[in-house]
């Protein structure tokens, strides 16, 4: 299979592609559906080609910053993933999960920051983590949506009045197909297989479309649907956190030591530089396999008895279940000795880091350095749904609209870890971890032999669920009045809007432990105190158990470690695997008896929104079109949860509102008739705190009469946005632009104590607060497409398309812990780019992009308190199809052929974090149209 990889991959390889579009927009401002452009020649031209000539002429129309990626044809997307292709987009950078586009950010924006739309409604947030205080945020998965039933993706860059807010980076627009895009009915199909490189595995996918207009082209109905088995594989070399190390133990006074007192001279300082060395605390290998199976279905019904009136009921359900299968080695390098137990004989430092180190294990079992075989298997259950009641009534000079809409997600991370220690210094007498290769990984070295069970002396069972919902129901009614065309005004236009987004999340937690250095068997639960004791006997006895229950139910990895990417070495490559299995062999310990009370809770908000926009055009010399308007918003929130008190726990609640208002002006003038435009917008946006961050979950101490709590009265993040465009229009598929965009953002939360009265008593609570930091990201965002129809003969069938962003960014307060150097804004790469190339002669086609983007930041304060970093990355995509006859095509598609691997780092690349490999897909099959 592996030749065959290659064989493609050369392939693919040899010539590149991708078309990046932009769509139209009336000149009043976007609407929630919208007719596909006409077409605005008697030229024909189909694929790339024609995606490319519509969306140029809907990007030089557009009132707003808009740009957009199209499908060529029913069912034919450019790439596999809606944020694999929305990287394509200028401004706009992806993050990876497993090698899958997860979310995006768009102009430095955190994901959370931005608003997603399916048809103009609210898509909900499907992100979660199984950790206490990982709640539920506002960042949309890209990932089970299928891009089959896509007709184009919109990023709006720029604000009208009639807009629903919540996009402070920009707003993801997913328009799906309508049974009115096409007069003439259509049944269309794909059939393909994905192969994954790591998993060396063939899967299939199957995604079926069918449209048709009934009672004499006035009701029309449009089905699609699909169905994926996909086995998701990646491999990590991690470690995660860098510390500094107590020279001293105990380490007292806190005030004057290395880690609390930040004292230099008490920390480990090998090299004698004056600052004390960074140490690996937990590095690990993961293997992760974990098949998931995806479902999507889309369905509209569609009345337009005439012109001027239609109603319409649509609906999108999405369903992902994924099995995991995630097998650790992961070690703990932590001891409360002198020096943490370091070997200084063989340490190697460079940037203040150890390259390579030996822990002495100076601990006795239960404690200090140690082994873990950890498995991480379970389930992760996703579920949205997006459901619209709409209509539109035209008469006369006025247009009313209106729509009741309903969306919900659920997720359910039902994880379970089954874990397996060896440690105390008998069994575990030293470690070693050397990073002193090509790719400053981790190359663990141990004493013991990994492949056995060799010194297990605790084996856990841990089940830890997390339950996330959402829930949003809205109403929108607008009126849109059109003066006579000879006049200065074009639209005048207003709304209401009114939605209530309930979101909760439910944590719980339940541990059996087999101690095999106490011989005890033990059960903790979340939201119970104490640790149960169920069973004892003799260490001795203990082992055994422990030990015949590994080698029964336990195995052996396939050494399949990092057989894609680059790690820098060969070592291990295969440990002991735990799994289901075992974990049932054991016990799965029931974690619904009890929840975790400070980590469970629910938000609801309720907004009302009301907006008045106009729209001009006048003649200047030349023509200058815009929409001025303002949208005025409020909001309340009410959140509910626990309160603990020297652990006794009592309901709490808490109430919070806020009004602002947005204005907003978009212009466009059209210089140079049909060749030269320049744009001009400023608008103010805003973007909803995570509800996580507005959860009661209050914490009080009655001795110290402190505490902490979220925040329901949070206000939004605000910013201030301006776009100053040039764009240059050579031929009906060619043009040249650039845009310069400012970003002023302030209201970040920060955390601050004040004085509260709670029950009768006054305490210092610590709580997320609205600070007065000011962030300015300000940039370039260049784009050329050009066909090279000039060319003789098949060359003429070539064209390039390119863009280039630069950001930068200013008064961000976040420093670096140790050296109090400014930092970066998250998520904010100084350059990225895509360049890619095509080439279609409307029978076969074949298309490539190599999409990068510069180093980022990602937290401020990580583990070990240094920043972490994601670095410099990029990554190759290629297709070609070939239309065997009008209604049958083959493809073949390859995903990351440069088989990249991801990095990340805690500000040195001496010091990283994370080397991840996902290797190559490839997709092979065929679509179909009748």
């Amino acid at each position: 299979m592996y030749r065959l990889t290659g064989a493609l991959a050369l392939l693919l390889t040899s010539t590149s592609v991708i078309a990046q579009e932009a769509v139209q927009q009336p000149r009043t401002g976007p609407t929630e559906s919208q007719e596909p452009a006409s077409e605005r020649s008697d030229i024909i031209v189909t694929g790339i080609r024609r995606s490319l000539a519509d969306s140029l002429a809907a990007k030089r129309d557009s009132a707003q910053v808009v740009d957009a990626i199209s499908a060529e044809d029913v069912g034919k997307f450019p790439d596999k993933n809606i944020g694999e292709a929305l990287q394509r987009v200028t401004g706009v950078q992806i993050t990876r999960s497993g090698g899958e586009g997860q979310a995006i950010t768009i102009r430095g924006a955190d994901a959370s920051l931005n608003r997603v739309e399916i048809n103009g409604q609210s898509a909900l947030s499907t992100s979660i983590a199984a950790a206490a205080g990982n709640g539920s945020n506002r960042a949309v998965d890209f990932r089970d949506l299928p891009a089959e039933f896509v007709s184009r993706l919109e990023v709006l860059k720029s604000a009208t009045p009639d807009m629903t807010e919540g996009g402070l980076g920009g707003t993801v627009r997913i328009i799906t197909r309508r049974p009115f895009d096409a007069k003439d009915g259509y049944l269309a199909g794909s059939a393909q297989g994905i192969y994954n490189e790591l998993a060396d595995k063939v899967d299939p996918k199957f995604a079926v479309i069918g449209s048709k207009l009934f009672a004499h082209d006035t009701i029309g109905v449009l089905v699609s649907g699909t169905y994926e088995n996909r086995t998701i594989r990646y491999d990590q070399a991690r470690t995660t956190g860098w510390r500094q190390v107590e020279t001293r133990q105990p380490a007292t006074p806190a005030a004057q030591n290395c880690l609390s007192g930040r004292n230099q001279a008490r920390c480990v300082d090998l090299d004698n530089s004056g600052f004390g060395d960074f140490y690996p605390d937990i590095p690990r290998y993961i293997t992760a396999t974990e098949p998931t199976k995806r479902y999507a279905v889309n369905g509209i019904l569609e009345w337009r008895p005439n012109d001027d009136f239609r109603a319409y009921v649509e609906g999108t359900y999405t369903r992902s279940d994924t099995i995991s299968d995630d097998q650790y080695l992961q070690l703990s390098t932590t001891q409360s000795v002198a020096n943490g137990g370091i070997d200084p004989t063989g340490v190697v430092i460079r940037d203040e880091t150890a390259q390579t180190v030996t822990f002495v294990n100076g601990s006795n079992a239960g404690t200090g350095p140690s082994v873990n075989y950890r498995s991480v298997i379970g389930s992760l259950n996703r579920r949205t749904f997006n459901g619209i009641l709409g209509g539109e009534w035209t008469t006369g000079q006025f247009k009313f609209s209106a729509r009741g809409t309903y969306a919900a997600s659920r997720v359910l991370n039902d994880e379970v870890d089954v874990t397996a220690s060896v440690s105390g210094k008998d069994a575990l007498p030293w470690i070693t971890i050397d990073y002193n290769n090509p790719q400053n990984a981790p190359n663990i070295i141990l004493p013991i032999d990994t492949t056995t069970t060799q010194g297990i002396n605790t084996l856990s069972v841990e089940a830890r669920p997390r339950l996330n919902k959402q829930r949003e129901t809205g109403a929108k009614f607008d009126a849109e009045f059109r003066p006579d065309e000879r006049g200065f005004l074009t639209s005048l236009k207003s709304g209401i809007e009114l939605n209530q987004l309930v979101s909760s999340s439910r944590f719980q937690n339940a541990v059996y432990t087999l101690n095999g250095i106490t011989g005890q068997t033990t059960l903790t639960r979340s939201g119970v105190t104490g640790t149960q004791v169920l069973g004892t006997t003799t260490p001795a006895a203990q082992l055994a158990n422990i030990r015949d229950l590994l080698n029964t139910y336990g195995g052996m990895g396939d050494g399949s470690f990092f057989k894609t990417g680059d790690l820098g070495f060969s070592g291990i490559d295969r440990w002991w695997n735990l799994g289901d299995d075992l974990a049932n062999a054991i016990g799965v310990p029931d974690p619904y008896t009890s929840i975790s009370p400070l980590d469970t809770y629910k938000v609801t908000e309720k907004t009302i929104a009301g907006y008045f926009q106009g729209a001009f055009n006048v003649d200047l010399g030349f023509d200058l079109s815009g929409v001025v308007g303002a949208r005025l918003v409020h909001t309340r929130t009410v959140s509910s949860g626990s309160q603990s008190t020297d652990g006794v726990i009592t309901p709490a609640r808490y109430t919070g509102e806020y009004t602002v208002l947005l204005p907003s002006l978009n212009l466009r003038a059209e210089v140079i008739p049909r060749k030269l435009v320049v744009r001009a917008t400023a608008s103010d946006v805003l973007a909803r705190p995570a509800p996580s961050q507005m959860a009661p979950n209050v914490r009080l101490d009655s001795v110290a009469l402190t505490g902490s709590r979220g925040n329901p009265g949070l206000k939004p993040y605000r910013a201030w946005q301006y776009d100053l465009g040039f764009e240059y229009y050579l031929s009906r598929t060619d043009y040249v632009s650039v845009t310069a965009f400012r970003k002023d953002i302030k209201s970040f939360i920060d955390t601050q104590s004040q004085e509260e009265e709670i029950d009768g008593q006054v305490y210092t609570i610590r709580l997320p607060v609205n600070g007065t930091q000011h962030v300015t990201i300000q940039g370039v965002e260049a784009g050329v497409q050009l066909g090279l129809d000039f060319l003789p003969g098949p060359l003429s069938n070539l064209g390039v398309t390119a863009n280039y962003t630069f950001n930068s960014d200013s008064g961000y307060e976040g420093k670096d812990y140790f050296t109090s150097a400014s930092l970066p804004f998250p998520g904010v790469s100084r350059n990225s780019y895509n360049a890619s190339v095509f080439y279609d002669d409307g029978r076969f086609a074949i298309r490539g992009s190599y999409n990068w983007r510069s180093r980022y930041l990602i937290n401020a304060v990580d583990r070990g308190n240094n920043p972490s970093f994601g670095e410099s990355f990029g990554q190759f995509d290629a297709s070609a199809s070939y239309v065997i006859n009008p209604h049958v095509s083959v493809f073949l598609e390859g995903v990351n052929l440069t088989d990249s691997t991801r990095i990340e780092n805690a500000n040195s690349v001496y010091r990283r974090n994370v080397i991840e490999t996902y290797g190559r897909r490839l997709y092979f099959g065929v679509r179909a149209k009748l």
